[in-house]
């Protein structure tokens, strides 16, 4: 567990379960604070810093979208407003790997909103708004001022996690987010990213799956090195190799990239 200063008022805390990320903005000690991180142990020590070093109070929460393993400081902060979207709850439930630990520790949004929600927090102005990628309820959180953007889990470092959604919809939400021209990026794992992850992202998808359409059988999908898909120059991080190897999985199970020419044979059969 780690913390990283970016700016006079900004604090990033890496935790050390799955690289999760969360950010808390302070102002007049009171503290906004974007996601919660995905284990006790990390949450407890970024509260314990936030209240000891920082001598701040978590006044508000904003998550960029409702999976476990950015929730677990939720219920640490009782007096906090807990804001999310509005279809929080269709992606908390669709998690493949829920636990009865998770749903016993659930805290629910005190508010949610639909579509844009401007507001600001000291001398920062600060844009949420709905970017459905990976998740249905990704809420995107920009800070023009500071060049940053906040976004969830619409990539893991330099490539992107197709598991809960489609390519195409996640291809969308990092075109919408690579429009914004923002130089610093903040996943919800690994940490700040520089401002190309999100094309990077999207040539690893487009990459991933001419590959995939090339293969003949399961067998060749499961050997598709990430070297081959990632752009040019970047190098994987160990994550990023762990993601792939699950986007592997995901391929062969749902027949992920292959499902255009299925429905071409459908068409044709009752043409």
């Amino acid at each position: 567990m780690r913390v990283e200063r970016i700016e006079d008022d900004i604090w990033i805390f890496h935790g050390d379960f799955y690289e999760s990320v969360a950010t808390v903005f302070v102002h007049r000690g009171k503290a906004l604070l974007i996601d919660a991180l995905g284990s006790d142990a990390d949450a407890q020590w970024m509260q314990a810093y936030i209240e000891g070093n920082l001598l701040a109070a978590v006044k508000m929460i904003v998550m960029t979208h409702y999976m476990s393993d950015h929730m677990a400081g939720l219920r640490l902060f009782p007096g906090a407003q807990i804001l999310a979207h509005r279809d929080y709850l269709y992606t908390y439930l669709s998690q493949r790997h829920r636990t009865q630990d998770d749903d016993a520790s659930y805290v629910a949004p005190t508010a949610t909103y639909s579509q844009e929600l401007n507001f600001t927090w000291g001398a920062r102005e600060i844009r949420l708004f709905h970017n459905p990628g990976k998740t249905f309820c990704a809420t995107a959180i920009d800070v023009p001022r500071c060049d940053l953007v906040f976004c969830g889990d619409a990539l893991v470092g330099n490539i992107a996690y197709i598991g809960s959604s489609a390519p195409s919809l996640i291809d969308n939400g990092l075109a919408i987010l690579e429009r914004l021209h923002r130089g610093r990026i903040v996943p919800g794992h690994i940490g700040v990213l520089g401002g190309g992850a999100f094309s990077h992202a999207r040539i690893y998808l487009k990459r991933l799956g001419d590959r995939v359409r090339a293969c003949r059988d399961a067998d060749a999908i499961a050997n598709i090195q990430i070297e081959e898909c990632l752009a040019p120059g970047v190098q994987p991080v160990p994550f990023e190799v762990e993601w792939h190897g699950r986007n592997l999985g995901v391929i062969a199970e749902r027949r992920v990239f292959s499902v255009g020419h299925d429905a071409s044979r459908v068409a044709a059969v009752y043409a």
